[in-house]
C-alpha cells in the first residue's frame, strides 16, 4: 500500500494541461476570442512556457501567457476552417507536455454591410449612414486608418457627415466593434472596410450661346464642370422652334422674334441637380433696309452708309456680286462706303451682309458718278 502511494504521489506532480483547457472553444470570423491555458505539475518553479510545437493555430490568433502558469490564445480570428495544432507545455526543469488542439473557426457572423460611398460635393451638406448586418449588436464606429475629407466626421453611431469644404478624393479604413444584444450570440466582434470617398467641384453647367435669329437654324451646345458624368439635361420656356437634342444641345430654328426666359437643367450621374437661368433673345431676319446709294462726283469725296435692321450684332458686309465705282471701298464691319470716284459712270453693285447667327440680306445698287 505504501507503494502503491508513493506512485500517485509522483503521477501528481507530473506536468500536464488541466483537464478543462483541452477543448479549445469554436470561434468565428471577426469575433473577439479568448482561450485560456491552465496546467498543473512540473517542477515547483515558474513561468511554464506554452509553444506551437507542429500544426497551426487560426490566422488572426496568438499563443502566449496569461500569467506564469497559464497560457491564452486570443485575437480574431480572419479565416474559418478546422486548424489543429500540437501545443507543447514545458517549464524550466526541462519537463514537457503535448497536446493535439482542435479550432473550429465559424465563417463571420456580423459584418459592414456597406460597398460604397456615394460622392459628395464641396460646400453642400453631406450624409451617408454605415450599415452592419448578422447577429443582433450594437456597434461602435471609428476611423481606424487614414482620414475623411476635410469638413466630414463619423460619429460613433457610424453616420458619415458634415459639408466638404476642398475638392478630392480620400481613403480610410473603418472600424466596427458591436456586442451582441441576443445572449444565444454574446461577444464582441469586429469588421473592417476600407472606403474612397471622392468630393467634386460643384455642378456649374454653361451654355455657348443664347442669340438666335427667325428663320436661321440655330445651334447651342452644353458644358458642365463638377458632380459626377455623364450629365443629362432639359429645359422649360425655350422660344418657339427649339429644343434639348438627344446629343446635349439646343437645336432647331426661331419661329418668332422676342425674348425668351428660360430654365436649363443639369442633372449628373448621381442624380444632383443645377438650374441655369438663361434669356434666349431671337432677333427678326436681318436686312439691309437702305434703298439706294447716294450719288457721286468724279473727283470729289464720298461717303455713304448701309442701314441694317434686325440680326444679331456683329455684322459683315462682302460685295457678292458687280462692282463698287473705282475708286470707292466697302468697309466689311461698318458697311460704310467711301473714297473718291475716278470717273464720270455707273456701277452695278451687289452687297451682302452675315449677321453672328448666321443670317444673311443682299441688295443690289447702281451706283451713278457725275
Amino acid at each position: 500500500m505504501a507503494l502503491l502511494a508513493g506512485v500517485f504521489a509522483g503521477a501528481a506532480y507530473a506536468l500536464d494541461f488541466n483537464d478543462e483547457s483541452e477543448q479549445a472553444p469554436i470561434g468565428e470570423v471577426g469575433k473577439l476570442y479568448h482561450f485560456e491555458l491552465h496546467s498543473h505539475g512540473g517542477c515547483d518553479y515558474y513561468p511554464y512556457h506554452y509553444v506551437v510545437e507542429s500544426g497551426e493555430i487560426p490566422p488572426g490568433l496568438k499563443l502566449g501567457n496569461l500569467n506564469s502558469k497559464s497560457g491564452l490564445v486570443d485575437g480574431t480570428p480572419t479565416e474559418p476552417g478546422i486548424f489543429r495544432a500540437w501545443i507543447a507545455l514545458k517549464d524550466i526543469c526541462g519537463n514537457s507536455a503535448e497536446l493535439l488542439f482542435t479550432f473550429e473557426i465559424w465563417v463571420r457572423r456580423w459584418g459592414i454591410t456597406t460597398q460604397s460611398l456615394k460622392p459628395a460635393t464641396v460646400g453642400s451638406p453631406y450624409s451617408v449612414a454605415l450599415q452592419g448586418a448578422g447577429v443582433p449588436s450594437t456597434a461602435r464606429w471609428e476611423i481606424s486608418a487614414g482620414s475623411l475629407p476635410a469638413g466630414l466626421e463619423l460619429s460613433k453611431e457610424g453616420a458619415i457627415s458634415g459639408t466638404p469644404t476642398a475638392a478630392g478624393s480620400a481613403t480610410f479604413t473603418v472600424k466596427a466593434t458591436a456586442e451582441a444584444t441576443d445572449p444565444a450570440a454574446a461577444g464582441t466582434r469586429t469588421d473592417s472596410k476600407q472606403f474612397t470617398l471622392a468630393v467634386q467641384e460643384p455642378l456649374a453647367p454653361r451654355i455657348s450661346r443664347s442669340a438666335g435669329e427667325v428663320g436661321v437654324p440655330f445651334r447651342a451646345s452644353f458644358a458642365a464642370t463638377g458632380g459626377q458624368g455623364p450629365y443629362t439635361w432639359s429645359a422649360s420656356g425655350l422660344p418657339a422652334g427649339l429644343s434639348v437634342t438627344s446629343a446635349g444641345s439646343i437645336a432647331g430654328t426661331p419661329k418668332s422674334a422676342g425674348s425668351y426666359p428660360s430654365q436649363l437643367t443639369l442633372t449628373d450621374a448621381n442624380g444632383n441637380t443645377k438650374t441655369l437661368n438663361v434669356t434666349f433673345r431671337v432677333a427678326r431676319k436681318v436686312a439691309i433696309t437702305t434703298k439706294s446709294l447716294a450719288g457721286a462726283t468724279a473727283g470729289s469725296a464720298y461717303a455713304d452708309r448701309l442701314e441694317v435692321k434686325g440680326g444679331v450684332r456683329p455684322f459683315r458686309f462682302t460685295i457678292a456680286g458687280g462692282l463698287l465705282l473705282a475708286g470707292l471701298k466697302l468697309d466689311a464691319t461698318t458697311g460704310r462706303i467711301s473714297g473718291t470716284p475716278r470717273s464720270a459712270g455707273s456701277a452695278r453693285v451687289t452687297i451682302r451682309v452675315t449677321d453672328a447667327a448666321g443670317g444673311t440680306s443682299t441688295r443690289t445698287f447702281v451706283q451713278v458718278a457725275a
